[in-house]
């Protein structure tokens, strides 16, 4: 019998579709920081680089157009008190270049590696604890990704 606190990967899924909803609509980091445990946390770049999420919102502000869909995630249980699992998985990103927008495709295809410790809050809701890209791999025919 599993725990009623058990995390799933639905709900894992669902935590992503609104984080990546907020991202491509450009909210505001102080916002999207409901999505989080730390209102000040980083995402952690295959680079070694970590933004803050009001640097991460701004770095998107050079796409539109993006896409995010979810491939396969796998969870591993950390911890029942509090309800904590490490997910791992794959989004597929598409996006254009804001100045190729206007002049051409410009469309970014590309592959990203997803590892991120989640953890359900007293109230029932999910959030990540650490939010880390493993690596991001552009796809053939993509546009060159201009940061």
């Amino acid at each position: 019998m599993s725990n009623p606190q058990s995390i799933t990967v639905k709900e894992v899924c669902d935590l992503a579709e609104d984080f990546f909803h907020g991202v491509a609509s450009g909210e505001a980091g102080s916002s999207i920081a409901r999505l989080f445990l730390h209102p000040d946390a980083r995402l952690h770049a295959p680079e070694g680089e970590a933004f803050s999420l009001e640097d991460h919102r701004l770095l998107h502000t050079r796409w539109t157009d993006e896409k995010h869909l979810l491939g396969d995630f796998y969870l591993t249980t950390i911890s029942d008190d509090p309800p904590r699992v490490r997910a791992v998985g794959t989004v597929y990103w598409e996006a254009r270049n804001v100045k190729a927008a206007s002049t051409g495709p410009g469309l970014i295809k590309a592959i990203a590696g997803e590892d991120w410790v989640i953890e359900r809050r007293p109230d029932g809701k999910l959030c990540f604890v650490l939010y880390h890209t493993t690596f991001f791999h552009p796809l053939p025919g993509s546009a060159t990704i201009v940061l």
